[in-house]
């Protein structure tokens, strides 16, 4: 039952935090007067090899792509997190493993872009990038905190020492 529970936890996690990236492209998009044009560029990236060759134009099919492959990645992710939260909640310490992973992988994420896909980060700047995850994390961390309160407080008295 508990890995029904993380996974649950995790995928809920994971929706929250691809909707949050998704609203702040779609505002950032906005702002800028095209809408849904970042992630149809990125579905062309992602599925037609696009590379600054040919303007790309808002679509619905890229974006509705792009969209299943985003929201599964941050599925995937939140469950990871969820289950690092469980553990946490045995060995409070791991509290540390996942604040690690959450600044590592924003670092990670915008290197990755700029070592595999550098000419994405020009459409794309690397701040909004950065933005977007920020949100998703506070989005996450919204539905898994409150649910992981016990190690939070263990952490809180001891810091990382082990409790006497």
């Amino acid at each position: 039952m508990r890995s029904k529970n993380f996974l649950l936890e995790g995928a809920v996690a994971g929706i929250i935090g691809a909707a949050m990236v998704a609203v702040w492209f779609l505002a950032y998009d906005l702002m800028r007067d095209r809408p849904l044009w970042t992630p149809s560029l990125l579905g062309a990236a992602l599925f037609d090899g696009w590379s600054q060759v040919a303007p790309v134009e808002p679509s619905a099919g890229l974006v509705a792509k792009y969209t299943i492959v985003h929201g599964v990645a941050f599925v995937v992710f939140g469950c990871v997190l969820a289950g690092l939260f469980a553990i946490a909640d045995r060995d409070f310490r791991f509290l540390f493993a996942i604040f690690m992973l959450l600044c590592c992988f924003q670092v990670a994420f915008v290197a990755l872009l700029a070592v595999l896909a550098q000419w994405l980060l020009d459409p794309v700047p690397w701040w909004t990038i950065v933005i977007g995850n920020l949100f998703a994390t506070i989005g996450m961390l919204g539905v898994l905190l409150p649910r992981h309160r016990s190690a939070i407080r263990r952490y809180a008295r001891t810091g990382l020492a082990e409790p006497a």
